[in-house]
Formats: C-alpha cells, structure tokens, sequence
C-alpha cells in the first residue's frame, strides 16, 4: 500500500466510477430492553447511553463497519494489526468493537487468546469462537478490570466518540501488562489530492465543507473528530513507550493506476456510499442547524462528486501503537535488606 510519504498514480481511464458492489437494504429487530433502540429520520440509533456515539447501529451501517475492516485489510495487506505481538498473548481488549468482526477474526488467528469485545450495541453475532466474548460497555467509564490485565488493548474508528482522550490512554496503561501494547487506528475527515485535483472552489469543494463540519461537530460535542492527529502525542504522555506512527494513503474510487490501489479504492467507495448518510444525518441535524432534506441534497452532490474518476481523492488512515514498560528484573542488591 501507500505511505503518507508516497504519490498514488492515477490511470488514464475517465468518467464516473460504476460500483461493482452492491448495497443491501436495511432491516432490524428488538430483542431486549436495551435493544430499544431509537429511530431518527429513518435511521436506529443506540439505546444505552443514548447519544453518546453519533452514528447509527443499523444493519445498514453495520454494514459499512464490515466494509471498512474489509478496506483495513486490504491497507495492511491481510494484518489485523501492526504491533509486535507474540502468539502468547493471554487476554485482549477491543475497544467500540461494532460488529464484533476484528475481534472474531483475531480470536481466530489466536485460539489461545482471550479476546473480549466492548461496545454500547449489543449487535455483535451469538456464533462466535469459544475464545471470544461481548459485553455491552461504555469505553469512557471507569474501568472494572484488574490493573496489569490486558496483553493488548485495540481501539479502531473511535474519532467523535470519545471526550477524554489522555484520560482513556491512561486507564488503558494501567490495565495492560507491563511489556503490553495499545493499538489505535483512525481516519483522517481531511479528503487531500496529490495533484492538486481536490480543490476548495471545485467539484469536491462540499468535501472540504464536510470536513469542517466534522471539526466543527467536534467542538459543540467535546468529542473530537480529530483525534488521528493528536493520538501519538497522547499515547506518549500517557507513559507508553516505543511508540510508532504509520500513515497510509486511500485512494476514493478506482482511479489509481495501481491494481491493488485501485481495488483499494473500489472498497473505499463502497465504504463511503454505504457510510456517508449514517456519519452526517445525526451530525448535522442535531448540532448544526441541517433539516434531514438539506442533509441528503449534500450527500448526493457528495457522491457524485466521490465517483469522477478525473478527481483523485484520498484520504488517510494514520496507526499508532505504543508498549507499557516492560517490569524491570529485580537485582539482588535491590532485594537485600540491610541490617541495623
């Protein structure tokens, strides 16, 4: 894949983009009472704590979230994580799991692993590796997990979810291992070009409206949409060492040149159509002043704009992972008690 370092070359085809995929319809059902979920303009919405994360939990959307682990894949060429971790590994924490689906797949890769998946949604499958289990959690409260517990915490596509950053990281510290790794990986709302095709007056000038409607979104909530850009210097305050950064390069639509980038991109896309109504209906309706009709006018100028092969956007996905300090072997002089 690409690096933030890197140009992606377009192909010379042109026009708009024809998805090869296919988008499914929407459907849902009530199996408790914290399954009461909540309907807005059409679209269901968590039950507990309602209104703490801002997109919906509908299979639509739900969805989108298996889409997106699919183009996570493809970005890391089939790794589920980029940390070193050792098939040893005792106990893993994924945190606003969703649909459950990284953590299935990691309990797989390690069937000695005990994998435990949090999210505000019960909406994770019942058939499931015997070494993965659910709870319904929210990630900001205290936790209840013993200190030095976790071999390995993994956080993916929080961005406006959550409102205390160091405060989590810190919690998060205390509840690994020493010689434990954190793990997070997030999108950047910046739609960029290397070539200058992305523009703030041209076709996708409602692209960088939308950004600055998230950025925007972030600073009435609390909860910033941004935290792609100030998780490393966080995860570092928190007290993790070793800590890395790699930035990756997504192309939208199957414009690159590129074979592998641009299937990359085709998954993008389709990531995008099937996402883009649940990240800006809730969004913009409750905390910008938008009316459900504005909203979708935008998404569709958003779209056409997503699928013109002549502009070559991309967007980037930035990972960081980082290690509690490994305990330090206690020397005898250390252990010897000096006599009075």
């Amino acid at each position: 894949m690409v690096s933030a370092g890197e140009t992606i070359t377009p192909s010379n085809a042109s026009g708009s983009e024809s998805s090869r995929f296919q988008i499914a319809g929407d459907t849902f059902s009530i199996d408790s009472s914290i399954s009461q979920y909540r309907i807005e303009n059409g679209r269901r919405y968590h039950a507990y704590r309602d209104g703490t994360y801002w997109a919906p939990n509908d299979d639509k959307q739900n969805e989108n979230l298996d889409i997106n682990h699919h183009t996570y894949l493809l970005v890391l060429e089939g790794r589920l994580f980029l940390a070193p971790l050792s098939k040893d590994i005792e106990r893993v924490l994924d945190l606003g799991t969703g649909t459950g689906i990284w953590a299935i797949d990691f309990a797989d890769e390690f069937p000695e692993t005990t994998v435990l998946g949090t999210d505000l949604s019960p909406i994770q499958p019942s058939l499931v590796p015997p070494n993965c289990m659910f709870e319904v959690d929210d990630a900001s409260d205290e936790w209840v997990y013993p200190p030095n517990y976790f071999d390995y915490i993994h956080i993916r596509s929080l961005f406006g979810s959550i409102s205390d950053w160091p405060t989590l990281y810190s919690r998060a510290f205390n509840h690994m291992k020493p010689g434990g790794w954190i793990e997070q990986f997030e999108i950047s709302v910046d739609i960029k070009s290397d070539d200058g095709t992305v523009t703030d007056d041209g076709p996708l000038a409602k692209f960088s409206e939308m950004c600055k409607m998230y950025r925007n979104a972030g600073e009435i909530t609390g909860q910033s949409f941004t935290v792609a850009d100030t998780m490393k210097v966080d995860i570092e305050a928190a007290g993790f060492i070793n800590v890395k950064e790699e930035i990756f390069k997504v192309p939208i639509g199957g414009w690159a040149a590129d074979p592998k980038l641009r299937e990359l991109g085709e998954w993008a896309l389709l990531a995008f159509d099937t996402g883009l109504e649940g990240y800006a209906l809730g969004i913009m309706t409750r905390y910008l002043g938008w009316n459900a009709n504005e909203v979708q006018v935008l998404l569709a100028q958003l779209r056409a704009a997503a699928r013109d092969r002549r502009i070559h956007s991309y967007y980037e996905i930035k990972v960081v992972y980082g290690q509690r300090p490994p305990m330090m072997p206690t020397t005898e002089t250390e252990t010897q008690i000096t006599a009075a």
